[in-house]
């Protein structure tokens, strides 16, 4: 278990570690294909922040990234009864955590939310377009901010310095 998690439930702490497979296929199946870049890009992500988030999410991604591609497939393959009941089911779990994140002790709410956010704008963005420029579709631009997510705000500069960079 990670230490952030001590205060949340069992099912508190699988839907964290559900977060970024749910995100995954709430845009990258947003256009009702859930197709292989996507799908890779959700990997890459996941391997190059096990090792790039300062330290302070890695055990997290460490954690979800081994089987990551799995569960992302094994929720997708349960969930496989039209786009709109697919959407409306994950905006609902996805939507938890409002509840969970507040729970977090400091800063770990906020990078969460944060890694939340940009992992879902980096799935958008998967898609090829020119020079990978304007690669957000409509149906992904409409997800990919996460706004079921209720923003967590960034704790005092002086208190965490460098938090994200």
């Amino acid at each position: 278990m990670l230490r952030e998690f001590n205060n949340l439930t069992d099912e508190e702490q699988q839907l964290m570690f559900d977060a970024i497979p749910l995100i995954v296929i709430l845009v990258g199946a947003a256009d009702n294909d859930l197709d292989e870049v996507e799908l890779t890009e959700a990997q890459r992500l996941a391997d190059i922040r096990t090792y790039n988030t300062r330290g302070r999410l890695s055990a997290y991604y460490e954690k979800i990234d081994k089987g990551l591609s799995a569960r992302i497939q094994q929720l997708y393959n349960g969930m496989q009864n039209g786009i709109e009941q697919r959407e409306k089911f994950i905006v609902k779990e996805l939507s938890k955590l409002n509840d969970i994140l507040p729970k977090l002790r400091e800063p770990y709410g906020y990078l969460y939310y944060h890694n939340f956010r940009t992992f879902a704008r980096h799935i958008a963005e998967a898609h090829g377009g020119f020079l990978r420029f304007i690669t957000v579709g409509p149906k992904e631009a409409k997800v990919m901010e996460l706004p079921m997510i209720k923003p967590i705000p960034k704790p005092p500069e002086d208190e965490y310095p460098n938090l994200l960079g």
